[in-house]
């Protein structure tokens, strides 16, 4: 995919990383254009109020006048110019994941109060969509279990499989693979601002994207006006540790949902306490993957097997109605209702309209390099399926038997390292979700403590999903005044299961 920057004179597509000119230390011109008349493939989440130009940054910051590549920059300008407070800069998440959508989604979203007096800045960033995508990908075509594998050797091989794939990635552009990291990425981040002409940014940053927040505030703080982080990643990113803390809350959140449906047992008949229910599934997970089912609904083949299970019995709040349902069916030996089965089967959209399947909309190979770049976890494959053996003995239904982020850098060429986050002056709103397994909550008291600010708990466990409450008014208030809040509010209500015909 491709975007041209627009100038009075001339026209540059943004093109493979290899084919990229000589870096230029100015910034470009702030010349813009709409990005449906850029870009052919410009996503309809993005809509059509925006526009697009293109900045210049090194591939390398220490070789300013090395190899560059253009980053793709949307902006939608602030709806009351004549009461405009600067520039939002916004990021998903990921990391990797394409943010050219985001101001027509925080547009169009709760928070769309911030549209008036903001111009909505969205980026892609480096190796992503519309800035040099790197088309490499470590998507399907996982080794098939050989005859008489042993489940560690099984596991190991998933394991060594995406390490070779990405380490494969990452010979083919050397300079870039080493670039790629939250430093570097803020630092792309304050190009941008300079291209914008504003001597601060004012930022908005979800998921993966408050490591990026957190980031650039410790480095430039300086040049930040308030900043808002929403599901806060821990400040040291140890992944296999990370992972552990991901399957304990998930755990969690599992029990409070088996809780959920034990008091709703007479629509259910999963049982009558938290531990009946849990003990329910569990019969239907290790039935299920010794024994798989397989229906088909509306055309569609699902199979019914542990996996399935696993992902019904993890399911947020607002899905709790449905999955039950369709737990409730399937243990009552009856094929689940086909709205189930459908999100059972694709990946739901996230907060910000991430849909996994339009190509590289989150590109995995980027994920892997700026996940390994910021972590120093274990790259010893033995210790690290001893520490998943016991995560899994201990949290069954929560493991759900795939390797996560245990052992994801093992063949990793360069090495890892913590970010040095640091305190700052500048305005910081931290957003946790209280029962939440992507980001556990805990990972923003932590984040607080190294950086500051405040927290606002929100009381559910849907990641990122501030922007879509009614809530989200604290957080335009708090654009407004600069004024961060210790507070709480409530999430999205849970539907009501169906009774099993």
């Amino acid at each position: 995919m491709s975007i041209r920057k627009v100038t009075a004179v001339v026209s540059v597509t943004v093109a493979a990383l290899g084919l990229a000119a000589p870096a230029d230390a100015a910034a470009p011109p702030r010349t813009w254009a709409p990005c449906t008349q850029l870009a052919a493939s410009w996503p309809k989440e993005a809509g059509t109020a925006a526009e697009c130009t293109t900045v210049t940054v090194p591939v390398d910051y220490s070789r300013p006048d090395g190899r560059a590549i253009e980053l793709a920059v949307d902006r939608i300008p602030a709806s009351d110019q004549a009461h405009r407070r600067g520039v939002l800069v916004l990021n998903p998440g990921g990391p990797g994941g394409t943010g050219m959508s985001m101001p027509e989604l925080i547009r169009t979203s709760r928070l769309s109060d911030l549209a008036k007096y903001y111009d909505l800045v969205g980026f892609d960033p480096r190796g992503t969509g519309y800035s040099g995508q790197i088309d490499c990908q470590a998507l399907g075509g996982a080794p098939e279990p050989g005859p008489g594998e042993s489940e560690k050797d099984q596991w190991l091989d998933q394991v060594r499989w995406r390490a070779t794939k990405y380490t494969g990635c990452a010979e083919k552009d050397p300079e870039f693979a080493a670039s790629l990291g939250a430093v570097t990425i803020a630092r792309d981040v304050d190009r941008i601002r300079e291209a914008l002409g504003e001597r601060k940014i004012n930022y908005f940053g979800v998921s993966w994207g408050t490591a990026l927040g957190a980031t650039y505030r410790s480095l430039f703080d300086e040049h930040v006006d308030k900043m808002a982080i929403d599901s806060v990643l821990p400040p040291d990113l140890d992944l296999d540790r990370f992972d552990q803390v991901e399957t304990r809350a998930h755990d969690e959140n599992l029990h409070r949902f088996a809780g959920w449906m034990a008091s709703r047992d007479a629509v259910l008949h999963l049982g009558k306490t938290a531990d009946q229910v849990v003990a329910t599934e569990l019969a239907m997970f290790s039935e299920l993957k010794a024994h798989p089912r397989q229906i088909v609904q509306n055309g569609v083949p699902l199979t019914l097997n542990d996996t399935w299970v696993f992902n019904q019995a993890g399911s947020t709040s607002p899905r709790w109605g449905t999955a039950a349902s369709a737990l409730a069916a399937v243990h009552a030996g009856k094929d689940p209702a086909p709205s189930a089965q459908a999100q059972a089967q694709e990946p739901a959209a996230g907060a910000f309209g991430w849909d996994e399947k339009r190509p590289y909309a989150l590109n995995r190979y980027v994920q892997h390099a700026v996940n390994c770049a910021d972590s120093t976890s274990s790259r010893d494959l033995d210790q690290v399926w001893s520490d998943y053996t016991v995560t899994d003995a201990r949290y069954p239904l929560s493991a759900g038997g795939q390797p996560g982020y245990s052992g994801s850098c093992v063949d990793w060429p360069y090495s890892g390292k913590y970010i040095d986050y640091r305190p700052g002056h500048s305005p910081l709103q931290l957003i946790a979700h209280r029962y939440e397994s992507v980001t556990p909550y805990q990972g923003a008291l932590e984040m607080r403590q190294r950086i500051g600010g405040s927290v606002l708990t929100v009381g559910d466990d849907v990641h990122g999903s501030l922007a879509n409450l009614p809530c989200a008014s604290k957080l335009v208030r708090f654009f407004g005044t600069g004024v961060p809040i210790t507070d709480s509010c409530d999430g999205a209500p849970s539907p009501e299961p169906q009774p099993v015909p």
